[in-house]
């Protein structure tokens, strides 16, 4: 399809093509004879360069954020009240939950396998890190079901082997407030691990504006 840009040109190419038919019929009435240097103005009149428009357009392309597993460490994670992460049977599928354990009940407690990531979109205070169940193929993902943010146990064989959007439910930023560690979710900006006051209930997502639960957890080598 012709373009404005494209009909303009061919008008002008025509109306140089008109005037240079009459110039040369008038040379031809007037018996002055046709030189070579008379078409070579001709042509140069046909032919004349133009500059033809155009635009330059730069496309940018959304993409998620690049993931490299840098090293892979074992800890204890408790929260602030001390709290340990315990693995609890649920109807059809196994859950965390936060308990004091003393005595032979620390025994239940899962110890995390924490896999640090290097990547450019954090800040310099955040780390990216995924959480697994030491011993077990079980990590902590995060994803929005009907506007809020669920945490869930799902089984993976490799996690270093989860690339680019797969793994970013898997992926927590982990931030320093002293001694004491936040984990937000890099699929659901603004939701934390967060555990209740009371014992024995559901780790889970809760988005920052919630004090009722607590968020900051202890990091234990």
């Amino acid at each position: 399809m012709a373009t404005e840009v494209d009909s303009g040109y061919s008008f002008r190419k025509t109306v140089v093509l008109v005037v240079a038919v009459e110039k040369l019929k008038k040379g031809l009435i007037c018996n002055t004879g046709f030189k070579d240097t008379d078409l070579l103005n001709l042509l140069n009149d046909i032919f004349v360069q133009e500059e033809i428009p155009f635009e330059n357009t730069e496309f940018t392309f959304a993409s998620f954020p690049k993931y490299k597993c840098i090293k892979t460490s074992q800890y204890s994670i408790r929260d602030s009240h001390n709290k340990s992460m315990a693995l609890q049977q649920f109807p059809g599928n196994a859950k965390l939950v936060a308990v004091l354990l003393q005595g032979l009940n620390t025994q239940r407690e899962e110890k995390i396998t924490m896999s640090f990531y290097a990547t450019q979109s954090l800040s310099t205070h955040q780390q990216a890190v995924t959480l697994g169940l030491a011993g077990k193929n079980l990590y902590l993902s995060c994803t929005l079901v009907e506007g809020e943010a669920q945490l869930h146990l799902e089984e993976v064989k490799n996690i270093k082997e989860v690339k680019n959007e797969d793994l970013l439910r898997f992926i927590f930023q982990k931030s320093a407030f002293g001694s004491r560690f936040t984990f937000e979710s890099a699929a659901c900006p603004g939701w934390y691990i967060s555990t209740s006051q009371a014992e024995n209930e559901l780790v889970q997502m809760k988005p920052e504006a919630d004090q009722k639960y607590i968020r900051e957890f202890l990091v234990l080598s």
